[in-house]
């Protein structure tokens, strides 16, 4: 018997499509019944409440409840969001400046978690404190700009990491998204989005559905809202303020995914630059 539909507060575009496509039917994540996530029309799609940070999968509900294999949500009344759309092929040197800037507010955000403490010179905790030359080659490659580099130096990092979001994914997945919004030319631009589908494709091997679907929304430049608030803020040289309230928020995503994001972000658009030796 069908339970009565939740209430929902807000919606992103892809869990609307999807919910809209099954009729607002949820199905089971196997092997993540604990976990806030479910699958509708084969799409996965949080399901959260609350102040939380929107995403294209994100269904926000009007009051916490528990949503299980069978239950049915009505999204149809509600207009999806969608992220801020990006700048095309953003200014590189613009970009690099806004990010040398913000790593040196980086104190103004809290303390850096996993790979976001090589920004200040740091080192993450174990495990992921003997990955960092891992990084190192990720940044060499984008620093070279060749996609063939960059993708046998971001394959080992996919899947690395304990978590829902493994730090490596947060990582790769918020680098490719940097570089995809700076490339300029259309050879440029089809080379990077060839890159993308590869790494979507080896994501699912070695990630677990969860992973592996909020890797390829980084991966498509279509992500959370805070990542792309910032994003868009330091192709446009907004004020700090704007560019710090956006990184704050980016940085409270997870136990440590805004921390994985920025860093990825900041490596993918100034490379070795973003880690002090």
């Amino acid at each position: 018997m069908t339970r009565s539909p939740h209430a929902l507060r807000a919606i992103g575009r892809a869990a609307h499509a999807a919910l809209v496509a099954s009729g607002g039917r949820l199905d089971a994540l196997t092997g993540f019944d604990a976990a806030p996530y479910a699958r509708a029309s084969g799409e996965v799609i949080w399901i959260g409440h609350g102040d939380v940070a929107m995403h294209p999968r994100a269904v926000v509900l009007e009051q916490p409840a528990r949503v299980t294999h069978g239950d049915r949500l009505d999204a149809g009344a509600l207009a999806p969001w969608h992220p801020l759309p990006l700048p095309a092929a953003a200014n590189a040197g613009v970009l690099r400046a806004g990010c040398e800037a913000l790593c040196s507010n980086l104190p103004r955000l809290g303390h850096p978690k996993g790979f976001a403490t090589l920004l200040v010179g740091g080192a993450p905790d174990f495990p992921l404190d003997r990955c960092v030359s891992r990084v190192h080659a990720l940044a060499c490659a984008l620093d070279a700009g060749r996609t063939e580099s960059v993708c046998d130096a971001a394959l080992p990092l996919l899947g690395l990491g304990p978590g829902l979001t493994p730090a490596g994914d947060d990582l790769v997945g918020a680098a490719l998204f940097a570089r995809r919004m700076m490339a300029a030319p259309p050879r440029e631009t089809a080379e990077w989005a060839r890159l993308a589908t590869r790494l979507v494709d080896a994501a699912r091997e070695r990630s677990h559905p969860i992973a592996a679907a909020l890797f390829r929304d980084l991966a498509t430049l279509a992500s959370f809202a805070p990542l792309h608030r910032l994003a868009v803020g330091l192709a446009m040289q907004a004020a700090d303020d704007e560019i710090l309230d956006a990184a704050r928020a980016l940085v409270a995503i997870g136990h440590s995914s805004g921390w994985e994001m920025l860093a990825g972000f900041m490596i993918g658009v100034a490379g070795t630059s973003m880690l002090p030796q």
